[in-house]
């Protein structure tokens, strides 16, 4: 996630410093990308305006040790890390100005969501040029942390949810008698097309209802789906993932 955002950036012209541990790696993101790249967290929280802190939640206690000395009220303090709250970040840094979001990994191709919150001290203008950053990288939405839980079942997790809908799609498929390598071009494909389509601003209920005529082939199947209670298991795994995310939120 932390490379997506660098290549969003970059297309944008912003300026740009990281801290990656690893030697190979701050090469790799030098030479690809024009940015500057260093060993030490706290030189780019000394250097930077804007600190993104795009780490494993497991590592956020230890990485805001070490830079809480170096984070001031001027600084604004981005994480990306799942189940980090604003009022933690909030309790180990000198800063009001602290924003969550919840990208997703369509983001590496320049096609993710990302949900943003706001602590009650972000200056607007500051909140707006971060909205831009996550804007580089696919599309973005404001809402109050108290949705942040539901943000990651949708958005977050979603492209695990689709890509499992895909997998049975081709698993079926094969069933059918296709071949693997046809199944994947038919089912992927077909998704891309659909989500071609809904990007477009088409309601989902209108495509639907395009494609499935009365006592049709498509109408079959629909019925099939329904009768398993499809809309019902769609939210009992979303809802697990919310709860899950709320769990880890209150460690």
């Amino acid at each position: 996630m932390a490379e997506a955002l660098i290549k969003g950036i970059v297309k944008k012209k912003g300026r740009i410093i990281v801290s990656e541990p690893r030697a190979d790696r701050r090469e790799y993101l030098a030479g690809e990308y024009g940015v500057t790249a260093v060993e030490s967290n706290c030189e780019v929280v000394e250097k930077a305006d804007i600190i993104i802190l795009a780490i494993k939640p497991q590592n956020m206690n230890a990485v805001l040790d070490e830079i809480a000395p170096f984070v001031g009220p001027e600084k604004t303090v981005v994480s990306i890390a799942a189940g980090i709250t604003l009022s933690l970040l909030g309790s180990r840094l000198k800063t009001d100005r602290l924003i969550r979001v919840m990208p997703n990994t369509p983001a590496l191709a320049r096609e993710g969501m990302s949900a943003l919150s706001f602590s009650a001290g972000m200056p607007e203008k500051i909140g707006a040029g971060v909205v831009n950053i996550f804007a580089s990288v696919g599309k973005t939405v404001v809402l109050p942390e108290a949705l942040m839980d539901a943000v990651t079942a949708v958005s977050g997790s979603g492209p695990a949810f689709f890509a499992l809908f895909v997998e049975a799609m081709i698993a079926s498929a094969q069933k059918m008698g296709i071949a693997r390598e046809d199944a994947v071009a038919l089912a992927t494909q077909t998704m891309i097309g659909t989500a071609a389509l809904l990007k477009t601003g088409m309601p989902p209920e209108n495509l639907r209802k395009m494609v499935t005529s009365p006592g049709g082939t498509t109408a079959a199947g629909v019925a099939a789906f329904e009768e398993k209670g499809l809309a019902e298991l769609v939210f009992e795994g979303l809802e697990a993932t919310r709860k899950r995310s709320e769990e880890l939120s209150s460690c």
